[in-house]
């Protein structure tokens, strides 16, 4: 029987079939086995001992985690999944998805680590960062927990971001987690901070301890950021550095309580958490705008103006940019922001150590604030954070001592104006009495003045009449003397000689002038006493009723304005003066044909009026005489002019608050010039 089954193995092997089935079967037994060992199944599991716990409070889960790209895989449905190879956790822009390119931020990915505790130990719980961004999780196949909705579109996803305390049943060694996560908002993607295993009193005390930290962080903040609105609003509006300190404290109190509470969407459950963070955004652009627009209203005298409108258009510009882009693109201006506000705070430093030179008390405070706040950031992110329990209080309370400092300097100020005003206050009183004193005496002055303006208007009046009883007076005698002198001429029967006849002549040109002296001094008083009325004419047709007073036969050449303007002043006054320029004009002409050219202008707040003649010009030594009362160039011609008539126009072009002048050379012509106040 054994020889049999020899006879049949040996025919077996030499047959070519044979072998090529036997191949086939090994070949499909080994890949079998391959397969059922690859990694692609394999789930390495971290195996925490009881020691871990006694060397560290909190052991961190940052390796031997599976990724599964575009895929939102259930425990128990890993089979036949891709997944890539054991990472450090990171968010999974960092991933590569080939050589040159690396992971979009948005998709949807699962996470999966398995873990291993020892049976004899205290309660441990499972602590996992906010992800980015909806997230639902299973231990050991049980769903423990789901933030927001987790989709594999936009629309299907409800983004929410909290960190959670997962407890683990203290019955179970073994553990594995599955993370499924979906981001379509924000530019990284997933778990970017591993999760932790502790006991359960570590981290719910420190859960504990960051709650009261951040409560009394940002009820501190929010407390002295209204204070300081309602102070500006109701009391002290006056500076602006109180507006915006109250506006930076209101910002930074919102944007802690959103980041790390997010108490509105807990609230509103279906809000756009694209939204929520857009408004989270803005007040961090506007804590950035306001805290660089206190230091600038604080040290306007050492920073340029250019400084506050850079501030102020980059500010409008990131929160434009913010509202018009959409996700994931806004979530991209956080870093430049940051980068701009160290390059900013270079720049303070700078100014409060030229104003410290300068011996501002201000910056003294302000540099210590910037510079407490300063390192207390640094310790916050590169020291302290995570290394200790109690650090986060000591922390905030940093923060909180900084917006003391600050509120310290505000108040500075405050007071500083008070004392300013209270001195103002004094001095106002003291002034206030200076005036009371003075106005007793200008009240004294006033009543001597209104009884010197009751007795200056009774001279006036008893000068006025002084003046009419004298003119009648004068001029009846004068009247009757010239008669007087005609009848004697008439009477005489003989024959007078040339030498008498002229004599009765200058006698009467004597009387005459007198007369006319008499009525120009007349007209002087009336112009002096005289109230101005003011009407709308044509000024052209002025002129044209002088010249048919001063010249009814034509025979001169008068030329007037070629456009035609509407003026409004006391047209008798102006009457007067055009009438007396004309008539002198002509009057005093050495040619055969007088030739007068009268020019107008105007500007926004006077008249200007100019007569030129071709007479014999003045010289330039009588242009200031020529105006004075009874002065006369040719005085051997009695009978022509009393010496009042330009008088009596330079007194009319100064009571409407205008000038006059002349300009004229001898044997060339005389330019009349003068200003008329509209």
């Amino acid at each position: 029987m054994q020889r049999k089954f020899q006879l049949i193995y040996r025919y077996l092997l030499h047959k070519q079939h044979t072998k090529l089935v036997c191949c086939i079967f090994i070949f499909l037994f080994l890949t079998h086995n391959l397969l059922a060992q690859s990694p692609q199944n394999e789930l390495i599991r971290t195996d925490l001992t009881k020691e871990s716990f006694l060397i560290t409070p909190e052991i961190t889960l940052d390796t031997n985690w599976q990724f599964y790209w575009n895929a939102l895989i259930e425990p128990g449905n890993f089979a036949g999944h891709a997944q890539s190879k054991n990472k450090l956790l990171d968010n999974w822009t960092t991933f590569k998805l080939s050589e040159t390119e690396n992971l979009p931020p948005l998709g949807y990915a699962t996470y999966r680590i398995a873990f291993s505790l020892p049976k004899e130990r205290p309660q441990v719980s499972l602590y996992i960062p906010a992800a980015y961004a909806s997230s639902k999780t299973w231990i050991n196949g049980r769903l423990v927990s789901e933030i927001g909705r987790v989709g594999t579109t936009k629309t299907e996803t409800l983004h929410r971001r909290f960190s959670q305390i997962l407890p683990l049943n203290t019955d179970e060694t073994n553990f594995e987690v599955v993370i499924q996560v979906a981001n379509f908002y924000h530019n990284k993607g997933g778990i970017d901070k591993a999760p932790i295993v502790s006991t359960t009193e570590h981290l719910q005390n420190i859960k504990s301890k960051r709650v009261i930290a951040d409560m009394i962080y940002i009820g501190s903040l929010s407390f002295i950021g209204i204070f300081f609105l309602l102070f500006f609003l109701f009391y002290w509006n006056k500076d602006r550095a109180v507006l915006y300190f109250a506006i930076l404290c209101l910002a930074l109190a919102y944007m802690s309580l959103s980041d790390r509470y997010a108490p509105f969407a807990e609230i509103f459950e279906s809000v756009s958490w694209v939204l929520l963070t857009k408004i989270e955004y803005a007040f961090l652009f506007m804590a950035g705008a306001s805290a660089s627009l206190f230091f600038y209203t604080i040290f306007s005298s050492f920073v340029p103006d250019l400084y506050r409108k850079i501030i102020i258009y980059s500010f409008i510009s990131l929160v434009g940019l913010m509202v018009i882009l959409p996700a994931p693109y806004f979530t991209k201006f956080v870093f430049p922001f940051l980068i701009l506000l160290a390059i900013n705070l270079l720049y303070v430093l700078f100014i409060i150590i030229k104003a410290i030179t300068s011996k501002r008390h201000e910056s003294i405070l302000l540099l210590m604030s910037t510079l407490l706040a300063s390192f207390i950031f640094y310790a916050h992110i590169y020291i302290f954070l995570g290394a200790n329990g109690n650090a986060i209080i000591y922390v905030n309370f940093g923060y909180i001592l900084v917006f003391l400092l600050l509120s310290m300097l505000l108040m500075t100020r405050f007071s500083n104006s008070f004392r300013e005003l209270e001195k103002a206050k004094v001095l106002a009183l003291e002034q206030k009495r200076e005036i009371s004193e003075k106005s007793k005496e200008l009240s004294n002055v006033n009543s001597e003045l209104k009884e010197n303006l009751r007795q200056l208007k009774a001279y006036n009046a008893e000068l006025n009449s002084f003046n009419h009883i004298v003119s009648h007076d004068l001029k009846a005698p004068l009247v009757a003397m010239h008669s007087l002198v005609s009848f004697i001429e008439e009477d005489l029967e003989i024959p007078i000689n040339k030498e008498a006849n002229n004599h009765f002549d200058a006698l009467k040109g004597r009387i005459s002038k007198m007369y006319a002296l008499i009525n120009g001094l007349l007209e002087y008083s009336k112009i002096a006493q005289g109230k101005k009325s003011k009407e709308t004419f044509s000024f052209n047709d002025l002129l044209r009723e002088i010249i048919n007073i001063v010249d009814p036969e034509k025979k001169h050449t008068i030329h007037l304005p070629e456009k035609d303007n509407e003026l409004h002043t006391s047209k008798i006054e102006l009457e007067h003066v055009f009438l007396n320029l004309i008539n002198n004009a002509i009057k005093h002409c050495d040619k055969e044909k007088v030739i007068i050219h009268i020019s107008f202008s105007k500007t926004s707040y006077k008249y200007m009026f100019s007569i030129r003649d071709n007479g014999p010009g003045i010289d330039s030594k009588y242009h200031a005489k020529i105006f004075e009362m009874f002065y006369q160039l040719n005085e051997t011609k009695e009978s022509e002019g009393t010496g009042i008539g330009l008088t009596i126009v330079k007194k009319i072009v100064s009571g409407n608050h205008g000038a006059i002048s002349i300009d004229s050379k001898e044997k060339i012509g005389t330019t009349i010039t003068f200003s008329w106040k509209i």
